[in-house]
């Protein structure tokens, strides 16, 4: 009898958690789970509680647009798996921890903040069981934060913000 390696393991749990999901667009699952191999939380990418989904809808605005993934995500009525894997265990039980993603094979730059500042370590990503498993440190999600410039809003109208 062979038994699956943990990392395989969790994925499958990423991989499951993804059934879940709600949004027309994208499957993604994701899971924490703390160094003695506990499972911490688990999120998938969909509606925030009591919002209606664009299944539930039978409408994408970001398909029928043609808005890239990667992009003006406020358009985006989802939370995303990693976010809600995040809230769901809290700063504490993220700390030192690892995350399994399934379901896509980047992190986008919001994600890319809430696991640095989660205190999660390392994460794992594969895009369908056909393609490559790909590992990210916190240290890597960190430089390239570091790297990325925004570009400058000049057509956009300023307000004062008091916060």
């Amino acid at each position: 009898m062979e038994i699956i390696n943990w990392t395989d393991y969790f994925i499958e749990v990423a991989k499951t958690a993804s059934l879940r999901s709600n949004c027309i667009r994208a499957q993604v699952g994701a899971v924490i789970v703390a160094s003695d191999k506990t499972v911490k939380a688990t999120g998938y990418n969909g509606t925030p509680s009591k919002v209606t989904s664009c299944a539930e809808r039978n409408f994408c605005y970001r398909i029928v647009n043609n808005i890239p993934s990667g992009t003006r995500y406020e358009t985006c009525r989802s939370i995303h798996a990693e976010q809600n894997a995040i809230i769901q265990a809290g700063k504490e039980r993220c700390e030192g921890a690892t995350m399994y993603i399934y379901g896509h094979d980047f992190i986008c730059i919001l994600c890319k903040r809430f696991i640095v500042q989660s205190g999660i370590k390392e994460v794992f990503l594969r895009k369908n069981m056909s393609s490559p498993l790909l590992k990210v440190t916190v240290e890597e999600l960190r430089h390239q934060l570091e790297e990325s410039d925004f570009e400058p809003l000049t057509d956009a109208k300023t307000t004062s913000c008091d916060c």
